[in-house]
């Protein structure tokens, strides 16, 4: 990805720009990804064609608009999505929490599941581990990194999460895997019941 700046400071220079930006098609070389305006600039943001020379598609570019001065950067991209395997930021290590139910809803696909952790903990995970005889959750939690962490806590929340079946499930087994007590011995369940 590369960014595209023109310095304009004319007001009616940049709505000249403007206009013809939403008109322009850049060429197979590369793609107009995005365009922003502020007071003095216009960014334009371009994903060239690795096989292309991107300073020769920014003067074309360029030369289309009828702008000789420009400026050319490349731009990395962010990662803006969580990585699921990673631990959150300042959130300290994941461990099971406590599973009090479990509901499959009507459609046999869809669990809703009650875990039991510490107030200050977040779910931020459903494990779901599936055979055909046999469904097998976990449900993650983190806390803040702090000096809390060592303390006995009777204080409980308790939150609803939904985990989502690949396959409707027949009759068969939940194996809970709670933190206290590992897994669970496995229940017989029907579709529509609570666990």
């Amino acid at each position: 990805m590369f960014r595209v700046t023109f310095l304009v400071d004319d007001p009616a220079e940049r709505q000249r720009l403007a206009t013809e930006l939403r008109l322009l098609t850049v060429g197979s070389e590369a793609r107009m990804v995005s365009a922003f305006t502020d007071a003095k600039t216009i960014e334009v943001y371009l994903d060239i064609a690795e096989s292309a020379d991107p300073r020769a598609v920014t003067d074309r570019f360029a030369q289309r608009l009828g702008v000789s001065d420009y400026e050319l950067t490349r731009a990395e991209p962010l990662v803006t999505e969580p990585d699921e395997n990673a631990p959150p930021s300042n959130r300290g290590r994941l461990h099971p929490a406590t599973i009090n139910q479990v509901r499959v809803h009507p459609d046999g696909r869809t669990l809703s599941v009650q875990a039991r952790h510490r107030p200050d903990e977040t779910v931020e995970r459903v494990e779901i581990g599936e055979t055909d005889e046999a469904v097998a959750i976990t449900v993650l939690v983190s806390a803040p990194d702090d000096v809390r962490d060592q303390f006995v806590s009777f204080a409980v929340a308790f939150t609803w999460v939904e985990a989502l079946l690949d396959s409707p499930m027949r009759d068969g087994q939940i194996i809970r895997h709670d933190r206290d007590l590992g897994p669970l011995p496995s229940r017989a369940f029907q579709r529509g019941s609570s666990i």
